[in-house]
């Protein structure tokens, strides 16, 4: 047996700034910024979920060693991380890594800043440790999904699987910790690494949960192995151990595949809708049918969107009880798209998911994968078929085969920087959003990221 997880440990310990190249670090400050983003929009747009977490930290209590962004609360490290990543994670407009299906820069985000703040890291540092971080956390997510069916995603949620692995990892990087001791505090991660597809299906708060917990997770493991602990060593590879346990068919070879010269962070995908990455190929289509057009939205009959299959049953609810639960809903994301021409974070309200007039149109949304799409574009994970039928029995078709800001078609920096904006703007002046525009882009520069971290306030 292949000896993966020390191979990754070792490329994680031995691994410096100066190794990466530069457009890694480059798209690494973009995924961070986009991430941010996500976590300042949901402190306002999200109030009640963010709510939970920051009462839960507060009472719970901790040293006075990291901070709560926004809030200025400050608590222990691991606390901190779980509470960032949670909030980033709240909207459901935070990037999505395209073959391990996961959300990892929610996680490794509060990870990187709250553990970075603890132990005084420098921007390099911490550039160094999310970059890595993620390319842990994606391989072992690709390890499992890969593949014609997407085995570990049947049941998993990689966001908190993946995601654990990839938060250990980076935090045994700023812990600096030798290849031995990074290969246990990975371990302790995998041994954690636990969170169930449930939540994609029900909207329910353990879906914002589930990059907390990974954060929290990994920093615990890391802190507790350069505390003395030992830990399990070759847990992705053993025969109980993580790919096996959570996979029928595991593609281990992929763990360290190309390892140090193709960084996964490259394959990521930026969000351009607040909603479930698979309707966002078929958002697309839908708009562009609708608006080539000029199709008034009570003229439609039905609405048919042929996807690539992520899992069976993904985002088919046809009855959202929650704003989340609406934004994981393929049904009320056409609705929005047909009726409203577009789709925004305002869009998704507790009156709108009640509407009467939007729950009858949903019922004229019909879903079906469409396996033929993994074939025809085994690089995408995304492509969707639009077919939008008019009572009077015209059909218009379109074909999405990459969403907007899918590493095949990346989003322009106007659509970043404009995301960005939009997102911040919900909470900051557009003086205070460019300041932290401008820190991020330099961080590299920074020689305590504390200071970075007291921006955020």
């Amino acid at each position: 047996m292949s000896d993966y997880t020390r191979q990754l440990a070792e490329f994680v310990a031995n691994t410096c700034y100066d190794d990466i190249p530069a457009d890694v670090v480059a798209r690494a400050k973009v995924v961070m910024l986009d991430t941010l983003s996500c976590a300042v929009a949901g402190y306002t747009k999200a109030p009640e979920e963010c709510g939970w977490i920051l009462n839960f930290i507060k009472e719970t209590g901790g040293i006075p060693e990291s901070t709560v962004w926004l809030d200025g609360y400050r608590t222990s490290a691991m606390m901190a991380a779980m509470a960032n990543s949670t909030m980033v994670h709240t909207v459901d407009f935070d990037d999505t890594h395209i073959d391990s299906i996961a959300h990892l820069g929610a996680g490794l985000l509060g990870t990187v800043l709250s553990l970075g703040e603890k132990v005084k890291a420098t921007g390099k540092e911490v550039l160094t440790a999310f970059i890595l971080g993620f390319d842990v956390g994606a391989r072992a997510g690709n390890s499992v999904n890969k593949g014609e069916v997407h085995l570990h995603y049947k049941y998993w949620h990689p966001t908190a699987t993946a995601g654990t692995i990839a938060c250990a990892a980076a935090a045994a990087k700023l812990m600096k910790l030798d290849a031995n001791a990074a290969e246990q505090a990975i371990g302790l991660g995998i041994d954690q690494a636990c969170g169930l597809r449930y939540c994609i299906d029900k909207g329910d708060f353990s879906k914002s949960l589930h990059p907390g917990w990974a954060a929290m997770r990994g920093v615990m493991a890391a802190q507790m192995i350069a505390g003395g602990s030992s830990g399990p060593r070759g847990l992705l590879e053993y025969p109980t151990g993580f790919c096996n346990a959570t996979c029928s068919e595991p593609k281990l070879e992929l763990l360290t595949e190309r390892l140090g010269n193709d960084y996964t962070i490259m394959r990521d995908a930026l969000k351009m809708y607040p909603t479930i990455h698979g309707s966002h190929s078929g958002i697309e289509a839908t708009l562009n049918i609708i608006t080539k057009n000029d199709i008034p939205w009570q003229e439609i009959e039905k609405i048919l969107i042929r996807l690539s299959p992520l899992a069976k049953g993904q985002g088919v609810n046809y009855q959202p009880d929650s704003v989340l639960a609406a934004r994981l809903s393929l049904p009320c994301c056409m609705t929005f798209a047909a009726k409203l021409r577009r789709v925004t974070l305002n869009d998704f309200t507790e009156d709108s998911i009640k509407d009467s007039a939007n729950l009858d149109f949903m019922k004229r949304v019909e879903v079906q994968p469409e396996p033929e799409f993994n074939r025809l574009y085994p690089d995408s994970g995304f492509t969707s078929e639009a077919t939008v039928t008019l009572k009077d029995g015209r059909e218009f078709k379109e074909l999405v085969v990459y969403p907007k800001a899918h590493p095949q078609r990346p989003a322009t920096e106007q659509d970043i920087k404009g995301k960005y904006s939009n997102l911040t703007g919900f909470t900051w002046t557009k003086d205070k959003a460019d300041e932290v525009y401008q820190n991020f882009m330099h961080l590299e520069n920074y020689v305590d990221i504390g200071q970075l971290v007291s921006s955020l306030q």
